[in-house]
């Protein structure tokens, strides 16, 4: 009976020592996944959301465009030196007598209306600074500097309407060569004429002497039947036989 009791006792024993072993591995397993889980970094869910919205390129600050009067300002900075040369060589002018800046951006001013070429040269003929307006030609040539280096997207439109101005001179030019031509045909065969109806009358009158220097009248019926009485010395037919009292008419009446 003791025996049996303290075998008891001793089952026992083992019994809760395995039994708080046991509990206290389950215990120190929990603690441990808590303090992983605990030290793990919070997933970012601006990083990850794919609903999350960013800034649009739209809603980014706009720049600007630039207005054409400062492109043209800025080519003008750029060249300035080239264009000014540019400028008083077809003006005829020293470089520093010529206010080119202002100038060139009222040209390509007028180049940005499109107006036409005669109308354009006109006000760059007033758009420089000058003692004296320049000639048609010098205004020409001061465009066709200003397309070229301050706003060359006008260098067609000058191209056409410089061209079509070449033309237009040139059909003018043919049409006055063709009426001066005709004009001097005409004068050519108005003299032509005129010396043949000269020649004509010329003959005639050779003819009307010749005709004269042969009349004759026997005496003053003959005179008086032709219807030439009275006769004057010097007219054809007159005699000293006739002018009976010598006094230069004979047969009178």
């Amino acid at each position: 009976m003791i025996q049996w009791m303290a075998r008891h006792k001793i089952l026992t024993s083992l019994a809760a020592v395995l039994l708080i072993g046991s509990c206290g591995a389950q215990l120190g397993g929990g603690t441990k996944d808590d303090d992983s889980s605990a030290k793990e970094p919070p997933v970012s869910q601006t990083a990850e959301d794919p609903t999350s919205e960013s800034p649009s390129p739209t809603e980014e600050a706009a720049v600007p465009e630039q207005t054409p009067q400062e492109i043209w300002a800025a080519n003008y900075d750029a060249h300035d030196r080239s264009y000014v040369v540019a400028v008083a060589a077809a003006l005829a002018l020293k470089p520093k007598l010529v206010d080119a800046r202002s100038g060139s951006l009222n040209a390509c001013g007028l180049l940005n209306k499109e107006l036409g070429l005669d109308k354009r040269v006109a006000r760059v003929q007033r758009s420089f600074a000058l003692t004296s307006a320049p000639t048609y030609d010098q205004a020409l040539a001061v465009l066709k500097a200003t397309t070229t280096t301050i706003c060359p997207e006008f260098t067609a439109l000058q191209q056409t309407q410089t061209t079509q101005r070449t033309q237009r001179l040139r059909a003018e030019e043919r049409r006055r060569k063709a009426v001066e031509q005709r004009r001097k045909k005409q004068a050519a065969q108005a003299a032509k004429a005129q010396a043949a109806r000269d020649r004509a009358a010329e003959a005639q009158a050779a003819e009307d002497r010749a005709s004269l220097a042969n009349v004759y009248y026997a005496n003053c019926t003959d005179v008086e039947n032709a219807g030439a009485a009275p006769i004057y010395a010097g007219d054809p037919g007159y005699s000293r036989d006739l002018d009976r009292d010598g006094d230069g008419v004979a047969c009178e009446q």
